[in-house]
């Protein structure tokens, strides 16, 4: 199995903001008040933009 080079990424302060207003907008949806960290909440953000872009070409 080829070994994957990964680096962390950086964010400004204002992704970070609006990171931690979803993970607050899904510890409202939820029942219990439990949220997804803020790595959760930042690969389902950047799936969906991948996803976007996929479907644009």
């Amino acid at each position: 199995m080829k070994k994957i080079n990964v680096k962390p990424v950086l964010l400004n302060g204002m992704q970070i903001e609006a990171l931690k207003a979803i993970q607050e907008q899904e510890r409202q949806k939820s029942g219990l008040g439990i949220a997804p960290s803020i790595h959760d909440v930042a690969r389902k953000v950047f799936d969906a933009g991948l996803s976007k872009m996929e479907a644009g070409r």
